[in-house]
């Protein structure tokens, strides 16, 4: 299976935002050229998973990429 990362920050938020269903576990594979020094970007779209009821759990370095897991907070 081919993962597409996203690139933008604009575009992980809008999937975040836009994710329809209720959750248990969401993956989020995220570009290695969102991953800042200051972890701005990942903060911006970590912020919206939280307002959402996610929390992170973990994340896998991949290949180009880090695939981010979220669950449902309780």
């Amino acid at each position: 299976m081919s993962i597409a990362p996203f690139t933008e920050v604009e575009a992980a938020i809008t999937a975040v935002e836009g994710f329809d269903r209720e959750i248990r576990k969401f993956d989020l594979a995220v570009a290695d050229n969102l991953q800042d020094a200051i972890g701005l970007q990942m903060a911006q779209i970590t912020d919206r998973a939280l307002a959402r009821g996610w929390e992170p759990i973990s994340f896998v370095q991949k290949n180009g990429f880090r695939l981010y897991r979220f669950k449902a907070m309780r």
